[in-house]
């Protein structure tokens, strides 16, 4: 390149470097005024949301003004004294809405984080002061209800408590029926839930009563009603834990029957395997805990015996698994006889074969072998012999095995010898 446009590379490379930092900081204030109008729009639809909640609110004020005064005039001013101060709470929690939204209102510029927080608080105060409305309302609702369908629904509850009272007599039935079987202790969380349930329906019966005079006075029921009705509650549900409680009872009883007929069987199986075991004291102790369970399933099969099934059951299945550990060991050890027995034959065979092997050689080599095969050797015969005479199988075969072991050593050191 002539020496006189030197500059035109760096001009060139300038010119990239500057159309891309343009680029980036175009792109960046693009990405600003995105951001800036997401921040707007949400902070219009806050503003909207919060005007929404503070006209409503201030709408339901208004409204349950006249309801509370209506309520007043029906139900009195103590059955509407909670709703008196709800309606008192909203009203103060209303104004300092109003004085937020003021301040918004104002010609003073406020920050955009002021405006934010204080749109969240008049609407977080207008919703809160609504909720609390609506559900006094509600309730109110409920209670002229309650009123204008009185007579009908008193009518109904004289029948239920009518029927309740049949059940207490069949559930006092019940209990004196479960005595004959049952001990007081297996009775003991239902024994007392007649006299209480008598005790809730009396209650009812005297709210009940209470209402049909205020009913034809031309007075509110609601309290008297809503009495009545739990102290029924409360009966029912006295009465329905005996019904399941008797259930439970036979089911537990009947469980017992089953694990009574099991562990019959076992116990035949456990005093067979007593009378057949080789070990003395396997039997002996196999015979004591066959003993215990016995002595617990003969009293549990005692004719006209009160039962706790629970308790029963806990007690059968603690004397039950002490004989299943027992008996458990026990095979245990007479499998462990069989097999030594069977091993025994085998292990005999081959210690006598090598005895004799070391035997011959020791001899053919009387001179040459020394002192220490020749002890090993009788040492294995000694233990050959004492095998032989043991009663144990498992005894004679580790005696065995030693005397195979032994007659090898032997073996080894008497062949070294006459290397």
């Amino acid at each position: 390149m002539d020496g006189a446009f030197w500059w035109v590379p760096s001009v060139v490379v300038l010119a990239f470097v500057a159309a891309g930092v343009g680029a980036l900081v175009g792109l960046a204030r693009r990405r600003t005024r995105g951001r800036l109008q997401l921040e707007n729009a949400a902070a219009a639809e806050l503003a909207r949301s919060a005007a929404i909640s503070l006209v409503r609110a201030d709408d339901l004020v208004q409204d349950t003004t006249d309801e509370l005064g209506f309520a007043v005039a029906q139900f009195g001013e103590n059955a509407t004294r909670d709703f008196a101060t709800a309606l008192a709470l909203s009203r103060r929690q209303l104004t300092e809405a109003f004085a937020l939204q003021q301040k918004l209102d104002d010609v003073v510029v406020d920050s955009p984080a002021d405006v934010r927080r204080w749109n969240e608080q008049i609407r977080a105060l207008a919703d809160e002061a609504t909720q609390r409305l609506t559900a006094q309302t509600r309730d109110f609702a409920r209670k002229r209800g309650i009123e204008r369908t009185a007579p009908q629904a008193l009518e109904r509850l004289v029948r239920r408590l009518d029927h309740a009272q049949d059940r207490v007599k069949s559930g006092a039935g019940s209990l004196d029926r479960l005595g004959l079987s049952y001990t007081p202790h297996a009775l003991a969380p239902i024994s007392g839930n007649v006299a209480r349930a008598q005790t809730a329906v009396s209650e009812a019966h005297r709210a009940a009563d209470a209402a049909a005079a205020l009913l034809d006075a031309g007075e509110p029921v609601g309290e008297q009603m809503g009495a009545a009705e739990q102290a029924l509650f409360t009966s029912t549900q006295l009465l329905d834990a005996i019904e399941s409680g008797e259930d439970e009872l036979h089911i537990g009883f009947a469980n017992l029957g089953r694990a009574t007929d099991a562990a019959i069987v076992e116990l035949s199986e456990a005093r067979g395997l007593r009378d057949t075991h080789e070990e003395a004291d396997t039997s002996a102790n196999l015979n004591r805990v066959i003993a215990d369970a016995s002595a617990v399933l003969d009293e549990l099969r005692t004719p006209g015996r009160l039962s706790d099934p629970a308790v029963d059951l806990a007690r059968l299945r603690q004397a039950m698994d002490g004989l299943d550990v027992m008996r458990s060991e026990a095979r245990n050890r007479q499998l462990r006889l069989e097999n030594a027995r069977t091993a025994l034959a085998g292990a005999l065979l081959t210690a006598r074969g090598q005895i004799t092997i070391t035997r011959d050689f020791t001899t053919a080599n009387r001179g040459r072998v020394h002192a220490a095969a020749r002890t090993r050797l009788s040492e294995a015969e000694r233990q050959l012999a004492l095998a032989e005479a043991e009663a144990d199988p498992v005894i004679a075969l580790d005696t065995a095995r030693r005397s195979m072991t032994l007659a090898t050593d032997a073996d080894a050191l008497a062949r070294y010898d006459v290397r």
